[in-house]
């Protein structure tokens, strides 16, 4: 009523373009719609992010905040795993998924690249219900200096560094099926993305759905690392192919719901062409393992400098890379 701000500024982590389905009767919010999970839940709905923009099924026009003094600072980061399952790209891109969204001045989004929803240190990477091993590359260094630049944002009026996102114009946003991942002997591929539609009627929904929103992931390089977003040393300088999806042992043509993939590159040259792998070893890419230490160690220092990553967490990478059993 006094037009005062609640929130000096917002952190969003793995929220995609969903919302909460809590101010109604009977919602449950703890419940998501995710291509094998709970289909059709409505917790997607226009609009989807911070840039004014137009529904092309209802023609509406709109943005989540509406530009007033009472806006917060809003960062929002997202694994790769939403981009395959929540729609994240609707979050800076038009609903056509054709054109780039201008984000205001108070928001920054960034996609933390090859991560999995929820994924922490020292969780067990063994593929579990799914067909490949679990991805083990953790967000939390990133959002450690995304929690720091927010607080300099709200108490110094310091702008954290500007988005990091795939995007339309430069080619880096893509369409699932145009992603190109690397043909790696007993490494399945994504079935697709998950569909993101208006909302319908949960409990008894229509036969056919016609209307989908165009939703975006990212291209990946010739490893089938992600090339945009906010690219750790993990993903910088790689081991192994790292993504935000995957798939069930028991129905793989459905995107695993929350969980990525991990493909190890091979060790040697010899090891690589009998596992019939087009990936470079590790050897052909890095030569020694001094080497691969100061590739971390320049990519972990120019995050740094970014304020993109603290100089602990990058210490503990270079220290990570000294001691890899992957040497």
């Amino acid at each position: 009523m006094n037009e005062r701000r609640v929130f000096d500024g917002v952190m969003s982590h793995v929220a995609g373009a969903g919302k909460v389905f809590a101010n109604h009767r009977f919602g449950m919010p703890g419940r998501t719609a995710t291509q094998h999970e709970d289909r059709l839940y409505p917790d997607n709905w226009f609009p989807f992010g911070n840039a004014v923009t137009t529904d092309p099924f209802s023609r509406r026009t709109g943005a989540i905040l509406r530009g007033r003094p009472t806006d917060p600072l809003i960062i929002e980061a997202n694994s790769s795993t939403e981009y395959w399952q929540k729609g994240a790209a609707l979050v800076h891109t038009d609903p056509t998924g054709r054109n780039d969204a201008d984000l205001p001045p108070n928001v920054r989004v960034y996609m933390i690249s090859g991560t999995q929803h929820g994924r922490r240190p020292g969780v067990d990477p063994s593929p579990g219900p799914c067909l490949n091993p679990r991805n083990p590359h953790s967000a939390t260094p990133a959002l450690r200096a995304l929690f720091l630049a927010l607080e300099e944002w709200v108490t110094e009026g310091t702008a954290p560094p500007p988005s990091r996102v795939p995007r339309v114009v430069d080619g880096t946003a893509v369409m699932a099926e145009n992603v190109r991942m690397p043909t790696v002997p007993g490494f399945a591929l994504p079935p697709g993305a998950n569909q993101i539609v208006p909302p319908v009627d949960w409990v008894d929904p229509p036969a056919r759905i016609d209307n989908v929103y165009r939703t975006l992931v990212c291209a990946v390089d010739a490893d089938g690392n992600e090339v945009a977003g906010l690219r750790l040393p993990p993903i910088a300088v790689p081991l192994g192919t790292y993504t935000g999806w995957n798939v069930y042992r028991a129905q793989p043509g459905e995107l695993a719901d929350r969980d990525g993939s991990l493909i190890p590159s091979a060790r040697t040259k010899e090891e690589r062409e009998a596992a019939g792998d087009p990936r470079p070893s590790l050897a052909e890419r890095y030569g020694t393992r001094d080497a691969y230490t100061a590739k971390v160690e320049a990519a972990a220092a120019a995050l740094v400098a970014e304020r993109l990553l603290l100089p602990a967490d990058a210490a503990a990478y270079v220290a990570a890379s000294k001691t890899s059993d992957r040497f």
